[in-house]
């Protein structure tokens, strides 16, 4: 039976341009070379398409040759614009692309449209889905109107950053109370966040953070034990699946950060969690809700804050989680009984491959 051709897409022009390259790499190591004909594609930060020239190969016994998307051994096709690119995956009769890109372009639609434009197959969510998830503003407007909880919050927009930041610090403290929260609404990973104390420190939020934004979203600080609940698609089931909850506990950062996330001395995260039955089956099924309510397909995860009075608020949601060693959804899924191929495996399959 012929191989499955698959495209890994990683790198891309946003700030998590690292953390996808380690992502995709993990990705392609994980693709069992009897099943999978796979094609690496990097996007440099600047834009560029590198396809490699020839699927990257099996070594002894079947097993991947560990890919490195910065290592000069790997031959390149290096294309200035991404239509060339996707033409060239489009002659190879791609069966489905996966991205494995974060953050703007990748999380955002935009990447979905440019493969859907190009008749080429992708997994994960789709256009609309991906589009809505990355706007943590109209995320929390979606879950809002169906009941779902967030935390309270303050759209600030690019004019009244220009009318006076110290004055609408003030305000915004006002209103929110300390301390609270500014994020730049389509960042990630956690690099354009800022937790602020009082009026000063949310006036050099503004500052750091509102160069060249449209808006500015800021938060209630929510107080609480912070957790995270995975979703993947399983079409043998009919209905996604709800990995068990892992709890994050930053070591030296008052929240989950980019350290916390990514340094090997960063946040204790557990799975299973130390919660009662009720509450964990809770969290798993709010996930589940958000899954379905923003329209996402194959995969994605849920961070949320257990609050004091036992519920739980939503913080955002992610599209194309981390498959890095240290990512979440990994460690869910492997408490589940699912190894990282069998993620890899159940998110091509959300692509309705026949």
């Amino acid at each position: 039976m012929d191989r499955i051709r698959v495209a890994v897409l990683m790198g891309g022009p946003s700030s998590e341009h690292d953390v996808s390259l380690r992502s995709g790499a993990n990705v392609v190591d994980a693709l069992d070379r009897r099943r999978y004909e796979v094609r690496p594609v990097v996007i440099t930060r600047e834009g560029r398409w590198k396809v490699a020239v020839r699927p990257s190969e099996a070594g002894k016994g079947g097993k991947p040759v560990p890919f490195d998307p910065l290592g000069p051994e790997t031959p390149w096709r290096e294309h200035d614009h991404p239509w060339s690119a996707l033409g060239e995956l489009a002659a190879w009769r791609t069966d489905v692309a996966l991205p494995i890109l974060h953050g703007r372009f990748g999380e955002d639609g935009t990447v979905q449209a440019c493969l859907a434009t190009a008749g080429i197959r992708f997994a994960g969510s789709g256009v609309r889905g991906s589009a809505l998830a990355v706007d943590k503003i109209h995320t929390k407007e979606v879950l809002g109107f169906h009941g779902v909880r967030t935390a309270r919050f303050r759209v600030v927009t690019k004019d009244e950053l220009a009318r006076g930041r110290p004055a609408l610090a003030e305000e915004v403290v006002g209103q929110l109370g300390a301390p609270v929260v500014v994020k730049d609404p389509l960042g990630g990973s956690s690099l354009e966040v800022r937790v602020c104390d009082d009026p000063r420190a949310v006036t050099l939020a503004f500052e750091a953070l509102g160069r060249g934004a449209d808006r500015l979203l800021v938060e209630a600080f929510a107080r609480g034990r912070e957790f995270t609940g995975g979703v993947l698609d399983d079409l043998e089931r009919g209905r996604p699946l709800a990995l068990p909850l892992v709890e994050l506990r930053p070591k030296a950062a008052r929240f989950f950060d980019y350290r916390e996330k990514y340094d090997a001395d960063g946040a204790t995260e557990l799975c299973p969690v130390d919660l009662p039955p009720d509450v964990e089956a809770a969290g798993r099924a709010l996930a589940l809700k958000v899954h379905g309510l923003i329209g996402l397909r194959g995969v994605s995860r849920t961070d949320m804050i257990l609050g004091e009075d036992g519920q739980f608020v939503v913080l955002e949601v992610n599209t194309i989680p981390g498959m890095t060693a240290r990512s979440l959804l990994p460690k869910a899924a492997a408490a589940a009984g699912i190894d990282f191929a069998g993620v890899v495996e159940r998110l091509i399959r959300s692509a309705g491959l026949d």
